[in-house]
């Protein structure tokens, strides 16, 4: 069975019905015990088989390739056989009865492959092509929460994301990982306490979406619209870069489940926005600097800001690593500032390094989400030798 089709048995059985009636116009109640016996005993050898799948493929990838074929083979079988069903008359009754027993073991055999395969099943492809029925999720009964009724324009979005999802015209593309990203977000509002938590910039749905890492370009398109409408309020760029670095910081403060996302197609919801906030703030910065450079009078009193190379502290770090100093130094209180913004902001004019002259904040801003394994371990390295050489003071 190992070397050829595994299902070859129950593969000719569900065609055995496909033939025209006459043929089983006798068949008798002796001939359908004999086959529900062959069936019973076909079954109990492809649960053995798939017992020992893991063991008959070693490598991962064999492994899957040969899980996927069979689970294809055996989703088609129950769907001929049930078709078979349908299809012959309900005089026949034993030949009814023994298509029955076909497709009840087929599902047993699909039963135990969910159950003891469960985590080799892409949770990204539609819970159809598995055979799996889609979970029925009443997110409308959430509507009455507290969460919901202090944000109604955020309520009426994750509706409008869920109808998208549940709707029946879509239903057949729902995956494993939608429904249990919507079930527990569903169980979490339901069981949401006002007192759980606070933010001073951002409400308590927001908080939980924000948690969950909610990716969906809706949610991305409602934050940043938002942000946007509180900076159009400010009167100076000064003002609006300072906004924007606090509310940067509260939003990377929020705890996010490790490992957990909406949509596997976008990245995560804090790469997304951080990014938003480093490139406005730097539009923002950039546009200061033209209204200097237009100014002739405010040249001399901004010059003082202006530092040679000369002048700085030359650092034998990369950008990358630099970035990842500071933000550890920021989150460990070694150092401390309104926000890890402010901290860059205020050492990148004096700081340069054997390949770069100039470092910008934006730079440094921005190095330190996209931190590599490499730059951690040099780094480590560096800190090493300065822990050392702490003890020989």
């Amino acid at each position: 069975m190992e070397q050829g089709y595994a299902l070859e048995w129950f593969d000719c059985a569900v065609n055995k019905f496909k033939q025209k009636q006459e043929h089983f116009e006798n068949y008798n109640d002796h001939q359908l015990q004999g086959f529900s016996e062959e069936v019973e005993r076909e079954t109990a050898r492809q649960i053995s088989y798939l017992k020992r799948l893991a063991f008959l493929y070693p490598r991962k990838r064999k492994f899957q390739e040969a899980l996927d074929f069979y689970f294809g083979a055996i989703n088609n079988l129950i769907d001929n056989a049930e078709l078979n069903l349908q299809m012959r008359p309900d005089e026949l009754v034993n030949m009814r009865r023994a298509v029955q027993v076909v497709v009840a073991s087929l599902r047993g055999i699909h039963s135990f492959i969910v159950e003891r395969y469960s985590i080799y099943i892409d949770p990204d492809v539609p819970l159809r092509k598995y055979h799996l029925e889609v979970t029925k999720i009443d997110f409308a009964q959430v509507s009455s929460s507290n969460l919901f009724m202090n944000s109604p324009s955020l309520a009426s979005l994750l509706n409008a994301e869920f109808k998208r999802i549940f709707n029946s015209d879509n239903v057949a593309n729902v995956t494993s990982r939608q429904v249990a990203y919507w079930k527990a977000l569903h169980q979490k509002i339901n069981g949401f306490q006002l007192e759980d938590i606070r933010n001073e910039q951002f409400c308590s749905l927001e908080l939980l979406l924000i948690e969950r890492n909610f990716n969906s370009t809706t949610f991305v398109r409602y934050l940043t619209n938002r942000f946007t409408w509180q900076i159009e309020e400010l009167t100076n760029n000064a003002q609006v870069i300072n906004h924007l670095a606090l509310v940067q910081k509260l939003f990377n403060q929020i705890p996010v489940i490790k490992g957990l996302a909406y949509d596997q197609q976008y990245d995560n919801l804090s790469a997304t926005i951080n990014n938003w906030f480093i490139y406005e703030m730097e539009f923002r910065s950039q546009s200061n600097i033209q209204k200097v450079n237009q100014a002739p009078a405010t040249i001399a009193k901004s010059s003082n800001y202006i530092k040679k190379t000369a002048d700085k502290v030359l650092c034998n770090l990369t950008v990358d690593q630099l970035a990842l100093f500071f933000k550890a130094a920021d989150q460990s209180k070694v150092i401390a500032a309104k926000s890890l913004s402010a901290i860059f902001q205020a050492v990148a004019p004096y700081l340069s390094t054997p390949y770069k002259d100039d470092i910008s904040h934006g730079s440094l801003r921005s190095k330190s989400y996209s931190a590599e394994e490499r730059d951690k371990e040099l780094l480590l390295d560096f800190i090493a030798k300065l822990t050392r050489q702490i003890e020989e003071l």
